[in-house]
């Protein structure tokens, strides 16, 4: 006699898990939403954070890498005949003006390399540059808010004070911001810019672009950069560091791996509780094909077949949303290599977790023999432990049906648990982490700040006459809201050298104002007690190795000043000093020194400041800042610092940072609804005799109703 699975039955066996897919479609829907959801994370993250990598480095390669200050036209072509850059390009900028339509005109010129430079930030969308007089530059924004939604070709009028008239568009670039900031980039031609009354033929700028670029590390274009300079008696370079920062940075693996170890927990959680649901329903069908002949091993195999479908169309569900979803919210990331070693990753992790969430079940499944099929029931352990006398109301029941399974209890309180955690946990770190408060501790006296900016160094600035001065201050005073102004920084740039390594960074006047924070900020060493003692950030002596408290360092204050023996006296820790202006506060101090060493170094500066705080009365906050705009346009080498761009990016960062940790403890959570909800349409049809005999003795509907509930 021939047994029905003695033979080959791999036909038979995929039959029979075709008919038992067909009869559990509402397990089926929970398995795959489950596994597309898991999919989903893993994939949606690993396509967010490649995408951002992706947009940094987009957005420094193929620039610069070195910029000199202060050259003059031949030093440009002298610099473009190298054989070592690719390109090389010119700019100028004249500044802002206000306009008489109430617009900011910022003035700069750019030759036809400078533009591929920059075009980043001002991509020439069609035309070219300008190259006479009456030719301009002008952005999509300005032509359809100001120039009447003029083309190439056609007039536009320009109404500042030193550039006014008809001028025609020669090119359109797209300008990034320039609505919420109200200023609008205009580039000229070298001839308006000579014409110009305010032209110094040293004020140019030299934007530098290495070949292969990607295959030299930062230390040796530095190198050959300031041997250029010593060679052609050129301002020492400064280098790109935002290039350095981005072009090299790697995939952030720690992420993808802790969002990986989340979501495999969370989905082997749910999955499991799923499949063993579905096992405990279907055990007697098991045991009448144990009976007619079927194997443990076939039994596995029916299993295991059901569980791979379905997990195979989640994974692929998942994973296609994920790729959409990223795409969508971070096309300019885009990265095909990325995208795919990302969905790679996506169903190894996924068919992992598919897998070894099913092992269990499988066993189950596998393990029963046709007797205890019949008499299996899943609540059937520990039945002797159970206490009599219980007073029987619908809320005790339900506690009773509560801890019939414990490991489903403990799978779904896990899972709403994780969720519930993280989301409690992100949102108290974001109440706490208050944007206006942030932004606060930079603007601790006011809503601006009026500090340096020229194409000159500071010290060449400050020496010629500073900026910041009593008539400045008048006139700032006399706006009507404006009710102090306090200087809270005297800076010069410096730079610092052992017989290893040389760096720079902003020199910050040790004051009364910041003596006390400094100190509270010291990591490590004292206060300087002398005037040839200074402080550093302590984060300074990861890239030299060859500095520490107590060594000696040369330093000078400016480009090509004379250098003096200090020594460190301390370490501080930069987040407990707050300088710097823009959102990213990038010329923030990077150490600290006596004021004696300023006069010492320069004796021909009367005044370091370098920045003001405006105190204004909050209720005039608006009409103040419309009045520094206007001073600040009508002024040279000054720029206006604002509290609401610094809060404007910590809302981004909060929203990026904070935002899709909200979103993961959400669907985290969304992993244990699922397994709850599973969980109670399985139970109501395991316990339907059940409650027809509670039914019969008298429950009511309303009592049974309050039974699940609980």
């Amino acid at each position: 006699m021939t047994w029905p699975f003695e033979n080959d039955t791999s036909a038979i066996t995929k039959k029979l898990a075709k008919k038992s897919l067909q009869s559990e479609k509402r397990r089926n829907l929970m398995v795959v939403i489950a596994v597309a959801l898991a999919a989903f994370l893993i994939c949606f993250t690993g396509i967010v954070s490649t995408s951002l990598t992706q947009m940094q480095r987009n957005q420094v390669v193929d620039t610069y890498e070195a910029v000199w200050l202060g050259v003059e036209e031949n030093d440009i072509e002298t610099l473009k005949g190298l054989p070592e850059f690719e390109r090389v390009g010119g700019y100028y900028m004249l500044g802002e003006e206000l306009s008489e339509q109430g617009y900011h005109a910022s003035y700069v010129y750019c030759d036809a390399q400078m533009m591929e430079i920059t075009k980043a930030q001002m991509e020439l969308l069609e035309g070219r540059v300008p190259e006479k007089a009456n030719e301009v530059v002008v952005s999509e924004y300005f032509l359809s808010t100001y120039g009447n939604n003029a083309k190439i070709g056609d007039t536009v009028t320009l109404d500042t004070e030193s550039f006014h008239g008809n001028y025609v568009v020669t090119g359109i670039m797209d300008s990034a911001n320039e609505k919420e900031a109200n200023t609008c980039a205009i580039i000229l031609s070298k001839a308006a810019l000579t014409e110009w009354a305010g032209f110094d033929p040293a004020g140019y700028r030299a934007y530098a672009h290495f070949k292969n670029s990607d295959q030299l590390d930062e230390e040796l274009m530095t190198s050959y950069c300031r041997e250029i300079a010593e060679e052609y008696q050129l301002p020492m370079p400064k280098m790109n560091s935002k290039y350095f920062a981005y072009a090299s940075k790697s995939f952030d693996f720690a992420l993808m791996a802790s969002v990986i170890a989340i979501v495999l927990i969370g989905g082997y959680i749910v999955i499991q509780s799923i499949f063993r649901i579905s096992i405990n329903d279907k055990i007697k069908s098991y045991g009448q094909l144990r009976t007619i002949g079927a194997t443990p091993k076939q039994i596995k195999r029916i299993v295991k077949r059901e569980g791979r479908k379905l997990g195979s169309i989640g994974i692929l569900i998942g994973t296609v949303l994920g790729v959409c979803g990223g795409f969508l919210l971070f096309s300019k990331g885009f990265n095909a290599v990325s995208y795919v070693a990302t969905v790679i990753l996506t169903l190894i992790s996924s068919w992992i977790m598919v897998s070894v969430s099913i092992r269990k079940p499988v066993k189950i499944a596998a393990g029963i023999s046709p007797i205890e099929a019949v008499r299996f029931t899943p609540a059937q352990k520990d039945i002797r432990s159970r206490k009599k006398n219980i007073k029987l109301n619908p809320v005790s029941m339900g506690i009773a049906n509560f801890k019939r399974d414990r490991k489903k209890t403990v799978a779904i309180v896990a899972s709403l648990s994780l969720g519930g955690i993280i989301l409690l946990v992100v949102s108290s770190i974001v109440l706490l982490r208050s944007p206006e408060a942030l932004a606060r501790q930079f603007f601790p006296d006011g809503d601006y700040k009026i500090y340096l900016d020229s194409e000159m160094t500071e010290e060449k600035v400050m020496a010629a006459g500073n900026p910041l001065n009593e008539e400045l201050k008048q006139e700032i005073l006399s706006i009507d809201g404006v009710t102090d102004i306090i200087p809270s920084r005297q800076s010069l740039h410096a730079t610092y050298k052992t017989k290893i390594h040389q760096a720079g960074g902003m020199c910050d006047m040790l004051t009364d104002q910041n003596y006390v924070a400094v100190e509270a900020a010291l990591t490590e060493g004292t206060m300087p007690t002398d005037s040839r003692s200074i402080v550093i950030d302590y984060n300074v002596l990861k890239q030299n190795e060859d500095m520490g408290v107590g060594s000696t360092v040369e330093i000078s204050l400016g480009e090509e000043q004379p250098s003096v023996s200090v020594t460190i006296s301390g370490l501080y820790a930069p987040a407990k000093v707050y300088s710097g202006h823009g959102r990213m506060h990038l010329d923030g101090a990077t150490l600290f020194a006596p004021e004696a060493l300023f006069h010492e170094l320069h004796p021909e500066i009367t005044s370091f400041d370098y920045s003001w705080s405006i105190v204004n009365d909050p209720k005039k906050t608006d009409y103040v800042g419309a009045e520094l705009k206007n001073i600040v346009a009508s002024h040279s080498n000054i720029a206006l610092d604002e509290i609401n761009t610094v809060i404007e990016y910590e809302e981004m960062t909060n929203s990026f940072a904070f935002g899709s940790m909200e979103i993961l403890s959400w669907l985290v959570f969304l992993f244990g609804v699922i397994n709850l909800i599973n969980t109670t349409l399985s139970n109501q049809i395991a316990r339907k005799q059940e409650n027809s005999i509670l039914r019969s003795i008298g429950l009511t509907q309303k009592q049974l109703c309050k039974m699940n509930i609980c």
